[in-house]
């Protein structure tokens, strides 16, 4: 099942989260008429390394970056950003600091040093663990070469999904809704769409079903949809997010917000078509994402979970 199917199933059951179809439409209008579906290139990123240093260490920085890419709300001022500059920082000093070999023979605390200047860090072990399991995959699979992983897809972004999602624990993201198996997989699908994104589409970045991937689901994009009215969340829901109160990894708090996001950039993306704008899912992502960045000041509080995986 896909992740589609499986978060459409929990759309259908949601009882604390529903999409304003409505408020969706008007808002697909506002965003065409104010050019913002116009969206940033991976590159205009200044934090974001690009091909300076190579293919392999460019797919190196994507892989450790999207392997640690998840909940930052709990560190005052430490976000994505400046996670990506301090990876691109690190390489740039040192390239062969992430290669898998020598990664894969790294201490914890050695980790936390280098990386963190000794500071405790919010789930930094799990970040450490997830890049350590993913070293050894890729050297015992894969000859120590993303490369290798990449090419064993044969350009396929869903066969690539399916080999992260079975092969690297890091990248398990889904759970159990009113008995139902439900996939998210926010971290290997972003990594798929940085690959994309990094490489232009092209040469290692070049997949001819890109448009399968979906949305990424984390906290930003559903703060939006809330915002504006098109996730509209049960009252207690929504005094909890409100109150800045955490919500439990797994939910149906969680889960419904989660599901009710993916399938709502479907259906912008149908909006955005009926104003002759094609976009793929993971265009809409970026397009919503850079929107919540800019005026997260503005916006009501996005909610809270501790999770590995988003």
């Amino acid at each position: 099942m896909s992740v589609i199917q499986s978060c459409l199933k929990v759309v259908q059951l949601a009882q604390l989260v529903k999409i304003n179809r409505d408020k969706l439409q008007l808002y697909a209008q506002k965003l065409v008429k104010e050019n913002r579906h116009i969206y940033k290139k991976f590159d205009e990123y200044n934090f974001h390394l690009n091909q300076q240093l190579g293919d392999e260490n460019l797919l190196i920085y994507l892989f450790v970056l999207d392997s640690m890419n998840f909940c930052f709300w709990p560190e005052e001022g430490f976000e994505y950003e400046n996670l990506a500059q301090l990876i691109k920082d690190k390489l740039i000093n040192n390239p062969q600091y992430f290669q898998p070999e020598q990664f894969a023979k790294l201490e914890f605390n050695q980790f936390k040093e280098d990386l963190f200047g000794g500071k405790d860090f919010a789930l930094i072990e799990e970040r450490f663990k997830f890049l350590k399991d993913g070293a050894q995959v890729i050297l015992s699979d894969y000859d120590g070469k993303i490369e290798n992983l990449i090419n064993t897809a044969n350009q396929s972004a869903l066969i690539l999904l399916k080999i992260l999602t079975t092969k690297f624990i890091g990248f398990q993201d889904h759970s159990v809704y009113k008995g139902k198996q439900t996939y998210y997989y926010k971290r290997a699908q972003i990594f798929i769409a940085d690959i994309y994104a990094s490489f232009d589409g092209k040469g290692l970045g070049q997949f001819y079903d890109i448009d399968q991937i979906t949305m990424f689901p984390d906290y930003r994009v559903p703060q939006v949809f809330n915002n504006y009215g098109i996730l509209e969340y049960e009252q207690n829901l929504q005094q909890k997010i409100n109150q800045k109160q955490e919500i439990l990894p797994g939910s149906h708090e969680e889960q419904e917000i989660r599901a009710s996001t993916i399938i709502a950039v479907e259906y912008l993306k149908e909006e955005f078509l009926k104003l002759d704008v094609k976009l793929t899912s993971i265009e809409c992502d970026w397009i919503l994402w850079q929107v919540g960045e800019e005026t997260k000041d503005d916006l009501i509080p996005y909610h809270r979970t501790l999770t590995v995986y988003y």
